[in-house]
């Protein structure tokens, strides 16, 4: 497993937070999914066997969210 970071400025609340990991958490090779709303980050943790990050972060953009790196 590895763990990978990103920016998600435009997270402003659970509900943003909750669709963001039920999302990722549909993918294949995700093991766990972490919000934190204060830096607006989310932290993945996935088997690169199966996704990549850039395929993570596309997902969250097409939630409708800006990704920063």
């Amino acid at each position: 497993m590895e763990t990978t970071s990103f920016s998600v400025p435009s997270i402003t609340c659970n509900v943003c937070s909750n669709k963001i990991q039920d999302g990722l958490k549909n993918l294949n090779g995700i093991n766990n999914v972490s919000v934190d709303l204060k830096t607006k980050t989310v932290n993945v943790e996935y088997n690169p066997s199966q996704v990549q990050p850039q395929d993570i972060r596309k997902t969250v953009s097409s939630m409708g969210y800006e990704v920063e790196q």
